[in-house]
């Protein structure tokens, strides 16, 4: 099985513009956004899981345990999350009251690749990360 815990550094993305269009991120921001090469971070607190992603802007993290429910701030206000445990995989499902965008994490022992999808529109972008 893929080892999850780890620290990753991003090195692309393939229609981030785009997904941001589609979740109604101003201009402005997401220029910002844009230029930000986060580190992502998953670990482990006991049985929980933390996935933290850092940038110059802010930190984002999910703490939470496969199955429940979380909420979030995002740019477009609270959301609610919910993150499942697969092979070789995390899936997170976020809802709020603007959209609902899917997450696929796909580990390997040397990269991260999160495909991330904006329902109702069907924009995906996928944003590329290698293991530190």
């Amino acid at each position: 099985m893929v080892q999850f815990e780890g620290r990753y550094q991003h090195e692309r993305s393939e229609n981030f513009d785009e997904f941001l269009k589609a979740i109604g991120v101003p201009l402005i921001p997401r220029k910002l956004v844009l230029t930000a090469n986060p580190v992502v971070e998953v670990f482990r607190q006991e049985e929980r899981w933390v996935i933290r992603m850092n940038t110059l802007v802010r930190t984002i993290e999910y703490n939470f345990l496969p199955g429940e429910t979380i909420e979030t701030e995002t740019m477009g206000g609270v959301a609610q999350n919910v993150f499942m445990i697969e092979e070789g995989r995390i899936t997170q499902t976020q809802t709020s009251s603007k959209y609902t965008t899917e997450v696929i994490r796909e580990f390997t022992d040397e990269s991260l690749v999160m495909t991330i999808t904006h329902v109702e529109s069907g924009t995906v972008c996928h944003r590329y990360f290698r293991r530190l």
